[in-house]
């Protein structure tokens, strides 16, 4: 059984931390887009909602343990508080429902509740480059019951103060390579608890090849229209607990832009042999709304302009 409960909570942390860390805000810096991205957070602060993101994990046998899966329902309201120029401030809250079968149990349930406080204070749009400072707060024994009983989510809470930052190539001077982008992420989770719940490095990257920015800013192409809304990436997300071995993901995919919403689908691949040990190959896919874009005069405009 405590492989089990060990395993379980592993599982329900990698997932609650998935949207939890992805605060999933579009981020525009001169002619740059950098778009909502599902394993980790983008370096912009707007209007938005993701409803649902949907992420299914295989869990693997054990001795002992059947194999199982892992689903989880997400989502996320980001809502900017106040804009100033190129400064934008806002607050995203997130969580997700959990269905876990097999595995040594079937589990049900709501996952904790997470809030992100989060400032876009940085933009060069000649460079296309773009930083933002935020911190995350995961609140601890949140979510249902079951869940918690079962140690498939957290009872302590963790404060991680966390920095963003994006990096278009529209400055290259070679036209297919302006099409490329890098986005990063770095934060500190300290726990309430270091004996409980450790301390830990989260840390994630991605390398994305937007087609909409190819065909408005360096040359059009004859390809069917659909394919220039496509934007492919793939992203890394690691962490690395005090004292507990390193997890990780590598996670390809592509995305659908339309001027109001996005749909994004990645494929969701265990890093290294202690994450392997944990999860199989598995997917998330998701639905998002610029609420800045769809609702601009009521629900998608910041609370305080100046």
């Amino acid at each position: 059984m405590s492989r089990f409960f060990s395993r379980a909570a592993f599982v329900g942390l990698l997932i609650a931390t998935v949207p939890a860390t992805h605060a999933l805000a579009h981020a525009v810096c001169g002619n740059r887009v950098f778009p909502p991205t599902l394993v980790m957070d983008d370096p912009g602060m707007n209007d938005e909602m993701s409803l649902p993101t949907i992420q299914y994990t295989p869990i693997p046998a054990s001795p002992g343990t059947p194999s199982g899966s892992s689903t989880s329902w997400g989502y996320e309201w980001d809502k900017t508080i106040f804009s100033a120029g190129d400064n934008m401030f806002g607050v995203a809250l997130n969580g997700d429902y959990i269905t876990q079968r097999g595995a040594g149990e079937n589990l049900n349930g709501w996952d904790n509740v997470t809030v992100t406080l989060k400032d876009q204070f940085y933009c060069n749009e000649p460079h296309e480059f773009m930083m933002s400072a935020g911190v995350i707060r995961d609140f601890g024994a949140t979510g249902s019951s079951q869940l918690l009983r079962a140690g498939a989510i957290p009872v302590i809470s963790n404060t991680a103060p966390t920095w963003y930052v994006g990096k278009g190539f529209g400055d290259l001077p070679i036209g297919p390579l302006r099409a490329f982008a890098v986005t990063g992420e770095l934060g500190y989770a300290v726990s309430d608890s270091p004996r409980a719940r450790p301390d830990e490095w989260d840390y994630a990257a991605s390398i994305q090849y937007s087609m909409p920015y190819l065909t408005q800013h360096v040359q059009a192409l004859p390809i069917p229209e659909f394919f220039n809304h496509l934007i492919a990436l793939v992203e890394f997300s690691y962490a690395a607990p005090t004292d507990m071995p390193t997890t990780g993901v590598i996670a390809p995919g592509i995305f659908y832009e339309a001027p109001a919403w996005q749909v994004g689908a990645e494929a969701v691949i265990p890093a290294n042999g202690a994450t392997r040990q944990m999860q199989g190959t598995g997917f998330i896919v998701q639905f998002h709304v610029f609420l800045d874009d769809l609702m601009p005069n009521s629900l998608g405009k910041p609370l305080f302009n100046f």
